[in-house]
């Protein structure tokens, strides 16, 4: 998780608790942590740039994260669990919940050069789990990353293209490292703002933030349920 305020209300769900011997201690990364009978749940925060106050958030610090995570755990599946950008005529309102369709994308990567274009996009693979959102009652879709909490107007093409669900600033740089170390991962994101309507993208994440994190929170919550004992192959 990007934002330490998206990532609190589920450690305090999940009653995780910090753990300060994963990581490498001169990186910001914080890791909370809970045994259980069958599994370990680990959630990981990207942290905080000391230098300004606030969260490391967008595809540098994803893939850092990503990239630590997979080394220092070896995870068997990887969860990007977040707020996004939703589309009014795709059927979001706001807090709406999507699960991830079979890739990830990045809508601000503008490189026209054969072969270039379509490495600069990525679609990098999900792991396959239309059996899941059909049984949770989560809706699927491609989730799309950037670098900017606005909206230009080729972005919006971009975006249209692939038919993108939400728009956010880490899951695919995420879905890059996973499949390089062909590590299953998912994604879930919750609505805070809606892309195609008239109105100002961080004026609309602020004031609906809170209604998007509590239902983040709430099908995170639910998803890691469902998971209890699940194999992989049974997601799909």
């Amino acid at each position: 998780m990007a934002m330490q305020e998206e990532a609190a209300p589920v450690i305090e769900g999940l009653a995780l608790q910090e753990r300060t011997d994963i990581f490498p201690t001169h990186l910001p990364l914080r890791c909370f942590h809970r045994r259980e009978a069958s599994r370990d749940l680990y959630l990981v925060w990207a942290g905080r740039d000391v230098r300004f106050g606030v969260d490391y958030i967008g595809s540098e610090a994803a893939t850092l994260s990503a990239l630590e995570t997979i080394r220092c755990l070896q995870p068997d599946l990887i969860i990007s669990a977040g707020t996004a950008g939703g589309f009014a005529g795709r059927g979001a309102s706001i807090g709406t919940v999507y699960l991830n369709e079979d890739r990830f994308v990045f809508h601000d990567r503008h490189v026209p050069l054969a072969g270039f274009e379509e490495s600069a996009i990525g679609n990098f693979p999900g792991a396959p789990i239309a059996t899941m959102a059909h049984d949770l009652g989560l809706p699927q879709g491609v989730i799309s990353t950037g670098s900017s909490l606005q909206k230009t107007p080729l972005d919006l093409v971009t975006l249209e293209t692939h038919h993108a669900v939400a728009k956010e600033m880490e899951a695919a740089a995420i879905a890059w490292v996973a499949m390089l170390s062909h590590t299953p991962m998912i994604a879930l994101k919750s609505i805070t703002n809606l892309v195609d309507e008239d109105n100002d993208s961080a004026k609309e994440f602020t004031t609906h933030f809170d209604v998007a994190t509590a239902a983040l929170q709430r099908e995170l919550l639910r998803v890691i349920a469902y998971l209890e004992g699940k194999h992989l192959d049974a997601l799909s």
